[in-house]
């Protein structure tokens, strides 16, 4: 997998986070809902100037500056880093999608669009940009926890010929 795919993954999140939420925004009234899965999940139109779940709303210059922090620190890992696994290279481009989407509504309109309502959970109202955020770092976690695991196994195997190490 090419390090040009992190890149076309993040690219394609955004043009689908975008098409979502020009249909949700053209089609829908400000804090209309329509059931999806009823008791389950709803469409619901937002707007949201805070971070995901409404959290430190009225920060929107605070999350331009991070997701621009996070759209460099992306692009220098996926140029950078030699040997990313596929994993990585998934996370990469999620994260990346993911935060180029809702960079996109807070420079435009200082807010954004939320659409996924997930009602047995908190009543959470939330996109698809905010869903590739979290795949994305879940699997970059994952990826450097294995890669942690490994290491661990590399020292306990190279060190346990027998001997106790102090």
């Amino acid at each position: 997998m090419s390090r040009w795919n992190i890149l076309y993954l993040a690219f394609m999140i955004v043009v689908l986070d975008r098409v979502l939420k020009i249909w949700v925004a053209r089609s829908m009234g400000l804090g209309q809902s329509i059931p999806v899965i009823p008791h389950l999940l709803w469409i619901t139109y937002i707007l949201n100037n805070g971070a995901a779940f409404s959290l430190l709303r009225h920060g929107t210059w605070l999350f331009v500056v991070v997701a621009f922090l996070l759209l460099g620190a992306v692009t220098y890992v996926a140029w950078r880093v030699k040997d990313l696994s596929r994993r990585a290279i998934w996370g990469l481009g999620l994260l990346a999608g993911g935060s180029a989407g809702n960079l996109w509504d807070r420079l435009v309109s200082g807010r954004v669009i939320d659409y996924i309502h997930v009602r047995f959970w908190s009543g959470a109202v939330f996109n698809l940009a905010d869903s590739a955020i979290v795949v994305g770092m879940s699997l970059l976690v994952w990826e450097y926890w294995r890669r942690q695991e490994e290491g661990r196994d590399a020292y306990t195997s190279r060190n346990s010929g027998g001997s106790t190490r102090r």
